[in-house]
């Protein structure tokens, strides 16, 4: 298993210096604008695959895979009625053709009611015209693990490149389902493609590292393990939200290490 971190496409020489093993290269910015969310404007021109071919081949310098990415979300893609909707859609088409073309394997996408997520992923596919690249659909807090492995087993079903991105904080919140992770892996069995692999409290979406909240990191790694997971040990974290860059740096040490630790849990389960 691959040591992994969601980060925007600029950090890849940091993170090999950090010790990382692959990328997950975040796109999901492309659609912002305001305040606090900074736009990213790396696919603005048409001809935006210019603007990635230096970091392709800064990737392949360097040997840091880029393993898999992130589509934008902060759009209700069910609402194909509202003033943003064309917009964000269309940046989101191209950010499948661009996570194809960065050579990723997964993208991923947030999961909504069972039929928006079916009729979207299909409209993905469809427009984008992509053929290398899977889509792996998030589960989310507010939505029943059900509904997410319902949606991909329907897409599955009728050939279509899905999977499920497992997102281990998201599972451990109680606010609103009284999850228990393993059990959850168990359920999504080999549909899970990859991780984000985070930790909080179960009261907050906290994207704080492993070990920071009250994840059962030993009984996760061993049920990913019974599971069959293949992919990549992927960290979505948010160390800019440390206030100092002495300390961020310590920080992301800490989360490689310990990334490093539980993936020898993993392997040793």
């Amino acid at each position: 298993m691959l040591l992994s971190a969601n980060a925007n496409i600029r950090k890849i020489e940091k993170l090999k210096e950090l010790g990382y093993d692959a990328i997950d290269v975040g796109l999901t910015r492309v659609i912002y604008h305001d305040d606090p969310y900074p736009h990213e404007d790396i696919l603005d021109s048409e001809d935006w695959e210019k603007n990635l071919d230096p970091y392709i081949a800064k990737a392949k310098e360097v040997g840091l895979k880029i393993a898999t990415t992130h589509l934008p979300y902060r759009y209700d893609y069910t609402d194909t009625e509202s003033e943003k909707f064309a917009y964000c859609h269309e940046m989101a088409v191209r950010s499948l053709k661009a996570s194809e073309y960065l050579g990723a394997e997964w993208t991923v996408m947030h999961v909504s009611t069972v039929e928006g997520t079916v009729e979207y992923v299909k409209r993905l596919f469809a427009e984008s015209g992509v053929k290398n690249i899977g889509i792996a659909i998030e589960n989310m807090a507010k939505r029943p693990v059900g509904e997410l492995i319902e949606a991909v087993d329907i897409l599955a079903g009728e050939g279509y490149k899905v999977g499920i991105c497992l997102d281990i904080g998201h599972a451990h919140i109680n606010k609103f389902f009284d999850n228990d992770i393993p059990e959850v892996i168990a359920a999504m069995g080999k549909r899970i493609k990859m991780l984000h692999v985070h930790d909080n409290n179960r009261a907050s979406d906290m994207h704080k590292a492993p070990f920071m909240g009250t994840v059962p990191w030993a009984k996760v790694m061993a049920a990913l393990k019974e599971a069959g997971y293949e992919g990549e040990f992927n960290f979505e974290l948010q160390p800019e939200k440390v206030p100092h860059a002495a300390s961020m740096e310590l920080y992301e040490q800490y989360s490689v290490e310990i990334g490093k630790y539980l993936i020898d849990l993993f392997e040793k389960a």
